[in-house]
């Protein structure tokens, strides 16, 4: 059995090391507990608002905390937990420490994001109410890799049979993190690094540096960099194309800063209703007792187009451009970027 116990956030851990909200997920069986952590407050509200069609959950789990639990003779219960046994096996497979821990980190947060989803009533489904909620356990969801890579999920003893959400995986150096959502999506998450600028030309144009340069001043080139590949990668883990585009098949064209004002606010009365994310849509993290700060660091609106290519523009009847919109935000020295794409009529979660 598991039991979620969220973690306050208050105005004394603002500053601290790590700023990213946290959740835990506690086995009574077997005594560990995992730590998941929510998408910053600023990407957030970035995300319901330029998403606000869209059913969405996200997950986000410190890689460094699963290694020491599995290094402490864990795995095996996080296994039985979250794991279905073709899983377990796939992961024994894997005998490179970085790429276990990374493979399993993203299986993790993707069945933690999709269970969110499907108890919040994503898919139309009915497992937001009893009995179908307590029978919704992380091991009855099979995460699966299609022939291009991307990972969907699969039926495996699900109560009441739900329509499953489209999912997204990523990973770097310290955290994994997923989200599932009720149409195409596509998440990434990257460290900042200097090595990007050696390898701007590989994915950054000079029109992209421009306008980087021109629509975000305050920033550094890294910065800058790190939040392009952020937005690119998302958009190619979530847009289903004729092919996969390449980074500089990708041209950003726009950018629109999201400056998140918050209020300083006290723990409301006992009478007053506290404000809840609605429609499935991402949680934000929980109002707490003490004072928030008064603002929240940006995030950004990006906006990326893909054009046919002749060949592909000769086959098919519809428009040649595609524009593709992702919110991306810097956070602790990582770069997030998170799109949700509308659903091609007659597509699945594949």
């Amino acid at each position: 059995m598991i039991t979620l116990i969220l973690q306050g956030f208050s105005r004394n851990s603002w500053n601290c090391k790590n700023l990213f909200f946290c959740s835990h997920v506690r086995s009574h069986n077997n005594h560990h507990t995992m730590q998941f952590l929510h998408l910053p407050e600023a990407l957030t509200l970035g995300i319901n608002k330029h998403f606000a069609w869209a059913q969405i959950q996200t997950a986000m789990l410190d890689l460094d905390q699963l290694r020491a639990l599995t290094g402490n003779n864990q795995e095996k219960a996080l296994c039985r937990e979250w794991l279905q046994q073709k899983e377990e096996k796939k992961l024994q497979t894997l005998h490179y420490d970085k790429r276990h821990i990374e493979w399993l980190g993203g299986r993790i947060c993707a069945k933690q994001a999709a269970r969110h989803y499907l108890l919040a009533g994503g898919g139309q489904g009915n497992l937001g109410n009893m009995p179908g909620r307590a029978a919704l356990h992380a091991s009855n969801i099979l995460v699966m890799s299609g022939a291009s890579g991307r990972p969907f999920l699969a039926h495996s003893g699900l109560p009441e049979d739900p329509p499953l959400p489209h999912i997204s995986i990523s990973h770097s150096r310290r955290y994994g993190v997923a989200v599932a959502a009720s149409s195409h999506c596509g998440i990434d998450i990257q460290a900042g690094s200097d090595s990007l600028i050696r390898v701007k030309d590989r994915f950054c144009s000079r029109e992209e540096e421009a306008i980087l340069g021109q629509d975000l001043k305050e920033l550094q080139e890294s910065d800058h960099l790190t939040l392009l590949w952020a937005a690119k990668e998302a958009v190619k883990k979530g847009a289903f194309l004729e092919r996969m585009p390449g980074f500089l098949d990708l041209a950003l064209t726009s950018i629109e800063t999201q400056t998140m004002v918050a209020p300083v606010s006290l723990a409301p009365r006992l009478d007053e209703k506290r404000p809840t994310a609605k429609d499935g849509r991402v949680s934000l993290a929980p109002w707490m007792d003490e004072e928030r700060p008064t603002a929240s660091p940006d995030s950004f609106l990006f906006t990326l187009t893909y054009q046919d290519s002749l060949e592909e523009q000769q086959q098919n009847t519809g428009h040649s451009h595609h524009h593709f919109q992702v919110v991306v935000g810097l956070h602790q020295g990582y770069g997030i970027g998170l799109c949700v794409i509308p659903a091609q009529p007659g597509g699945d979660n594949a």
